[in-house]
């Protein structure tokens, strides 16, 4: 932007800068409202007003240059084979529509809403009481379902087999052995992991049902942090779970939901964890907490992609720095953020240093499942190279931070019962009382 630009854009009053103008959701009433993206002491920020609920001021992100350049890179969009018509506008047509500009790449499929575990932070308000059989998916449902996906999406689509907590389903395993039948080749179980810990046979089933890999919660490497989060103390079982992974040889990616003044001061102990068992971790997704659902825990001021790429990099012993991390090409690309750490004689090496941006872009590759663009063009480029550990740094929306502008390219969407891909910031979405849109009075 020109200096003559910045001025026109200045609020005289404030001393803001506009960087666009957007539209938002109301996080009381959930109504379409306008926004804008400004900037404040070099921090960005959203504001919106609702003529009933007042005025919002939200804070995105930590530094306005880094926030540019991220949203600056441009990735080929792959339009949805098959979309609703568009009537009432984003988000009240997800389906997806025809205004949106991304196919998905990764499918959520909720088996159940039933949970083991009753977590203070859930954005899905899981429900810990397993006799609830009403919730659970029957299998020709799943099959419709699953069957749907393939239609619109393709086989290249990754499953996400989810809940609630999948593995409270005895039958997980038939369900994992109808994706393969269907035709689906990527099929993750995200899971507690509290089952997998206790019962290495169960988890050899889904090994042998065709599961590629385990997406499991893992929230920081003490107990404090997971009696908060999730309300028991659960470390133990977390690394029986890896232990069990690595013993029938299953891969898996841990997700730790970021908390700040609870957990974000381990995001680089979980780092090295990841690091030091690689022969059994392939990844580590780390999610900013977002306001949807259950959120029991206080925190005065959210945690944004931005802030974790830039507290990662502080903890990770000069092994990162902000501008490692890339957008991963399948979303928006304030969406979420990738680098890749590879094995090197000196130590790790993240790919960024490795290639530049312009090689990214060149060999990037729209099929890549999400998160994987980065290790996919290692494998291209450098066929001999020993696997690395991914790093994926997810950015949900909430009530407070929705922007219609990025859901409109979203690629991570959950299956609806009548065969619609939702995009997953809209699905989630639910008002600063926990209600989502259909049950508001």
């Amino acid at each position: 932007m020109t200096q003559a630009a910045v001025a026109n854009n200045a609020d005289t009053i404030t001393n803001k800068i506009l960087l666009e103008v957007t539209q938002s959701v109301c996080p009381v009433c959930l109504e379409v409202i306008d926004a804008r993206i400004v900037v404040k002491d070099d921090a960005v920020y959203m504001e919106k007003s609702c003529s009933q609920h007042g005025t919002y001021s939200i804070y995105l992100w930590p530094d306005e240059e880094h926030y540019r350049w991220l949203k600056n890179f441009k990735f080929p969009q792959i339009h949805p084979n098959t979309a609703k018509p568009t009537t009432k506008g984003c988000p009240e047509d997800c389906g997806p529509c025809k205004s949106h500009l991304h196919r998905p790449r990764l499918v959520e499929l909720e088996l159940t809403q039933r949970c083991n575990l009753r977590c203070p932070v859930c954005f899905m308000a899981a429900d810990d009481n397993q006799a609830n059989l009403a919730t659970d998916l029957t299998l020709a449902e799943i099959e419709r379902q699953l069957i749907s996906i393939m239609n619109q999406c393709g086989p290249q689509t990754s499953i996400q087999l989810t809940g609630g907590e999948p593995t409270v389903r005895e039958d997980l395993p038939d369900i994992i052995a109808l994706c393969r039948e269907i035709g689906f080749s990527a099929i993750e179980v995200n899971t507690n992991g509290v089952v997998i810990s206790r019962d290495r046979n169960y988890l050899e089933r889904l090994a042998a049902s065709g599961a590629t890999g385990i997406y499991m919660q893992f929230d920081g490497l003490d107990d404090q942090v997971f009696k908060q989060i999730r309300g028991a103390n659960l470390l133990k079982l977390k690394l029986q779970a890896i232990e069990n992974c690595r013993a029938i040889g299953m891969q898996i990616v841990l997700a730790m939901a970021v908390i700040r003044g609870i957990n974000d001061n381990q995001m680089g102990r979980v780092l090295e964890f990841g690091l030091e068992n690689r022969d059994v971790i392939v990844g580590i997704a780390y999610q900013p907490a977002f306001g949807s659902g259950r959120f029991e825990v206080s925190n005065q001021k959210p945690l944004t992609m931005g802030d974790v790429i830039y507290e990662l990099s502080e903890q990770s012993s000069n092994l990162l720095s902000p501008y490692d991390f890339w957008p991963t090409g399948c979303s928006h690309p304030l969406c979420d953020a990738t680098t890749y750490l590879v094995p090197k004689p000196q130590g790790f090496q993240p790919m960024s240093r490795i290639i530049s941006v312009h090689d990214y872009l060149h060999h990037f590759d729209p099929s890549s499942p999400q998160g994987s663009a980065l290790p996919d063009i290692a494998q291209k480029m450098f066929p001999g190279q020993e696997p690395g550990l991914s790093i994926l740094i997810m950015n949900y929306m909430d009530a407070m931070s929705m922007d219609l502008k990025r859901l409109r390219q979203c690629s991570m969407t959950v299956a609806g019962e009548d065969g619609s891909q939702i995009p997953f910031c809209s699905y989630q979405l639910t008002n600063i009382d926990g209600l989502k849109r259909s049950q508001r009075v």
